[in-house]
């Protein structure tokens, strides 16, 4: 056997477990300055207009509120999310909230009203074995409880 002959399976498969890994984008990530436990109020809005994540978003909400949340539910229509947490973040808003939550069925991002920037987010592949909405939704509720 050549050298060659012994070294293209091994990179056959590093090229396989590398590729695997580039699609299969996970991540959790929280702002160390911002505390769980600063939330008071979440409004919630869907990630995007899909009657999917519109449904996610109440489950979302659902459970959030079981596990002693104040979750609300905040509707409209926005250009972006950035132009949604600033309309729902405004000060003097009739409906205030600390932070508003984006829900899509493989992405929760909580934005921190005081600075209008991300305080937490995960990210899972559910179609690829990752992590589904249950679970991104528990690990925000260890997040907003301050448990590691």
């Amino acid at each position: 056997m050549t050298r060659r002959q012994a070294i293209a399976p091994a990179c056959l498969a590093a090229a396989l477990l590398f590729g695997r890994c580039a699609r299969h984008r996970e991540f959790e990530n929280w702002n160390p300055t911002v505390p769980g436990t600063h939330f008071k109020t979440i409004g919630t809005v869907a990630g995007s207009g899909v009657p999917a994540d519109i449904r996610m978003t109440a489950q979302v909400r659902e459970r959030l509120q079981k596990a002693g949340v104040n979750a609300v539910r905040r509707s409209g229509r926005w250009d972006s999310i950035a132009a949604a947490v600033a309309e729902l973040c405004a000060p003097g808003s009739d409906y205030p909230v600390d932070g508003v939550l984006t829900v899509t069925y493989n992405r929760l991002v909580l934005y921190d009203c005081a600075s209008n920037r991300p305080a937490y987010e995960i990210q899972s592949s559910p179609q690829e074995g990752g992590l589904g909405l249950t679970q991104l939704t528990e690990r925000l509720l260890k997040y907003l409880v301050g448990k590691d």
